[in-house]
């Protein structure tokens, strides 16, 4: 690869990581996240069913799904730092033998630009984006599989009625926020 070629590549790398910067989700409100998903989305534990956090950051989301539902999930992330420090969250978790062995084979953590990936063979897509930056998420969000359910934390998604149906908004009264949590349905 050309020397231009690679400062292309790094060069959209970090447009991406300043256009969705990274804001971790309260590690408090995901047991109640996740409840919604299985009591009114069908989250089965231990099934086949697949997760995504779009944007992982440290890894907590996809650990949480992992080690408490026991399905496979795969957080997309471009800052190799935040990589890093999932990997030693899951080291960590490993040596307290709290949760199964298998359990952890079911975390992935993958680092790419996801504006560059499919999203055809994910059930639940978590993300949580900066209204600012809903427009360049379309395209993402066509390769979707129909029925797959979209979790946006915060934030609704605007403008996205012809491939996601608002199915459910979570209202959360926390202590230092009221928190919204939208559930689509792609269309």
């Amino acid at each position: 690869m050309s020397n231009f070629n690679r400062l292309k590549k790094n060069r959209g790398n970090f447009l991406s990581q300043l256009q969705l910067p990274y804001s971790e989700t309260p590690h408090n409100l995901l047991e109640e996240i996740f409840h919604i998903l299985q009591v009114k989305f069908g989250l089965t534990r231990n099934s086949n069913q697949k997760f995504v956090d779009l944007g992982a950051g440290n890894g907590q989301i996809i650990l949480y799904s992992a080690l408490n539902y026991g399905i496979k999930s795969f957080g997309i992330e471009i800052n190799g730092n935040l990589i890093t420090e999932a990997k030693s969250k899951i080291k960590m978790l490993k040596r307290e033998k709290k949760y199964k062995k298998k359990l952890f084979r079911k975390i992935k953590l993958i680092t790419k630009d996801f504006f560059n990936i499919s999203l055809k063979n994910y059930d639940f897509i978590y993300i949580f984006s900066l209204p600012t930056m809903q427009k360049l998420l379309h395209h993402v969000f066509l390769t979707a599989k129909t029925g797959a359910i979209v979790i946006s934390f915060k934030y609704p998604l605007n403008n996205f009625e012809k491939i996601l149906k608002l199915s459910y908004k979570l209202e959360i009264k926390d202590v230092q926020q009221d928190i919204e949590v939208y559930y689509y349905f792609k269309l």
